[in-house]
């Protein structure tokens, strides 16, 4: 519903052709329709926002800022032919805020950013696949999926949760969690006792709840999309205490509590890898309040996700501002990878030539009363 929506609110954004002089577009390939759609809308509100906020304080270096907003509906074949049309055609300088393990292994077997030179900054994605090998123009902003997954066991190993079954989706994506919930497995002294899959795109979960609810493990491990977790918890149907259930770091709370009931989700634990977006004490985070509560970030509500697409958006606009007046895609990979030691507004970032994993940031939040995270 929000998807088509935002591609009719989008189209004067996402132009095309040559940029003329005095313009630099950044670029955002995303699911805005398809399974992953139901987070995606705040995160263009929010990109495209910003950047029209930037503009209207003059710009950077005398340059006017332009969103390319691409929707590739979740599809990789579609993640790479669309960054590519967004490089070879639209001329960007820089891609914020890619979703996606198996969309960014689509645009990293293309070659194009490395052979362009342009730099992806954000990527909602924590899989050691995407920080290997030909992964040197991206700039990860999050924690990886085995750090998440280690926080995740190392919790439940200290609450005694021995018995743990695992939700995850059939693919590339799926297959690094079950490598990771492995290790931390061995490490942390824990038995997985079952493992469903899923494939991306399904929308009943029923028959998951049940396979898992009969298993009776002490803990799940909910490691799938925000909409395979929102549809899954709606039809969880175990007794009260019956396991503790956690997922990662890219399930909204609130849209959780909204879709599956508060009842189903409450006390869920959700993996954490950025700063509580109602700091007080971040500068960054009082920054982002100040944004929602302006024309630009209207409608948008506070959470670690969409905190997470305001701070990669600044740090590109950060990263277009160090490369002077005339930037390019080279010059602002330059640019990000002399952020070592960085501060964004109180927020520490480190990149450098050889390191491209800029924050290690994990704690764990609980949805409380309202769908509230707490952390």
């Amino acid at each position: 519903m929000f998807g088509k929506k935002l591609l009719v609110a989008l189209s004067a954004c996402a132009v095309v052709g040559l940029a003329s002089a005095g313009e630099v577009r950044i670029g955002s390939v995303t699911g805005i329709t398809g399974p992953n759609a139901s987070t995606s809308h705040d995160g263009i509100t929010i990109f495209s926002g910003y950047l029209s906020m930037v503009n209207d304080k003059g710009g950077i270096n005398g340059n006017i800022l332009k969103p390319v907003v691409k929707d590739d509906q979740y599809d990789p074949a579609k993640t790479a032919a669309m960054t590519a049309e967004a490089i070879m055609k639209d001329n960007v300088v820089g891609l914020v805020n890619a979703v996606g393990t198996v969309n960014t292994i689509a645009i990293m077997k293309t070659g194009i950013l490395s052979k362009y030179k342009v730099p992806l900054v954000g990527v909602f994605s924590g899989a050691d696949i995407i920080r290997g090998p030909g992964s040197e123009q991206i700039f990860h902003t999050r924690a990886s999926y085995t750090d998440e997954v280690k926080k995740i066991a190392r919790l439940s190993s200290t609450l005694g949760l021995k018995r743990v079954a695992v939700l995850y989706q059939d693919d590339g994506f799926g297959a690094g969690i079950l490598q990771s919930i492995g290790q931390a497995s061995q490490e942390y002294g824990f038995e997985v006792i079952n493992k469903t899959p899923y494939k991306a795109g399904e929308t009943d979960f029923s028959s998951h709840a049940r396979q898992i609810i009969n298993a009776k493990p002490q803990a799940i491990f909910l490691m799938a999309l925000p909409e395979a977790v929102m549809r899954f918890m709606k039809v969880y149907d175990a007794p009260v205490g019956a396991a503790q259930i956690y997922t990662l770091s890219f399930v909204p709370a609130n849209m959780l509590a909204a879709v599956a009931g508060e009842r189903h989700a409450r006390g869920v634990g959700i993996s954490q890898v950025i700063p509580n977006p109602s700091s007080t004490t971040l500068p960054l985070a009082k920054d982002f309040q100040t944004f929602l509560k302006s024309k630009y970030g209207k409608g948008v509500q506070s959470t670690p996700t969409n905190f997470e697409v305001y701070m990669n958006a600044r740090l590109m606009v950060e990263a277009v501002r160090m490369a002077g007046p005339n930037p390019t895609a080279e010059k602002v990979t330059k640019a990000l990878t002399s952020m070592n030691g960085y501060m964004l507004a109180g927020y520490p970032i480190n990149f450098s030539e050889t390191n491209r994993l800029g924050t290690h940031y994990l704690d764990i939040g609980v949805v409380g009363a309202g769908g509230r995270l707490n952390y």
